[in-house]
């Protein structure tokens, strides 16, 4: 959390669930000793009945605390196609127009290893190579940058410090409904759990994938060495090209294209 410190403030993303209830207290608790301030933000996605009120909950947490919130309405119309990805894809480019607009540079969303163990099963389904399955990324840049300070941290671990500090917070219907992807993924590992496959062995797997990951990206920048750029077009030496490990040489392409 020491990158929060100092500079332009910190945004905060707040469902009212319990993993970004407790990113909200650890980051309202810790930001004066860094001295950051904290603002703290809602989607409503007017998906669901009182959805309203739960944002308005979050506010009020907020306010009880000490930090600026503000609530976000997705105005939609009617959907069509993948609901929970362009939820999603609006949710962020909702807070990214809001954190530029606030002067927010940062904005910390609360993902946990519970979340990455559940991606990783997806990924799985979806018969995905080294790339799907190294997991979700610290951060990255969406107009602004968005962290993820929780994703070696477990749900469980998050709900027993807001059950010691007395903080309810609210259970999202569409986690357990299996009409989604994740909420099937979230059901695969409860069933996986006698085997010993655990949120926490999958974010361990996870974090060695994402290891060999970087690795093979430094190694296709080394072999960038390989391709020249000449008024518009990419030369590449067919020998070096031939040389190189399989993998490595369909990332270079990957590149180039």
């Amino acid at each position: 959390l020491t990158a929060f410190q100092g500079g332009a403030p910190l945004g905060v993303a707040v469902s009212g669930g319990s993993d970004s209830l407790a990113l909200l207290h650890l980051v309202a608790a810790i930001a004066p000793h860094l001295g950051a301030q904290v603002r703290a933000v809602t989607v409503d996605h007017r998906l669901r009945p009182g959805s309203t009120d739960e944002a308005a909950e979050v506010a009020r947490i907020s306010s009880a605390l000490g930090v600026a919130h503000d609530t976000l309405i997705w105005d939609h119309g009617a959907i069509a196609g993948n609901l929970m990805d362009r939820a999603r894809r609006a949710r962020y480019a909702l807070i990214a127009d809001w954190a530029q607009a606030k002067g927010v540079a940062k904005v910390a969303v609360a993902h946990t290893a519970d979340d990455q163990a559940e991606a990783f099963v997806m990924g799985l389904a979806r018969r995905a190579g080294l790339d799907g399955l190294s997991g979700m990324r610290p951060e990255w840049q969406q107009g602004v940058t968005f962290l993820r300070p929780l994703l070696a941290v477990s749900r469980a671990d998050l709900r027993a410090y807001l059950v010691r500090r007395g903080v309810a917070w609210i259970d999202d219907p569409s986690n357990d409904n299996p009409r989604f992807t994740r909420a099937r993924a979230r059901q695969a590992l409860q069933a996986l759990a006698p085997l010993g496959i655990t949120t926490k062995g999958l974010a361990d797997v996870v974090q060695h994938l994402a290891a060999a990951q970087g690795a093979l990206q430094q190694a296709t920048v080394a072999a960038s060495a390989l391709v020249s750029h000449t008024a518009g077009a990419l030369q590449m030496d067919p020998a070096g090209f031939a040389a190189l490990p399989p993998e490595i040489g369909r990332r270079l392409l990957a590149v180039c294209l």
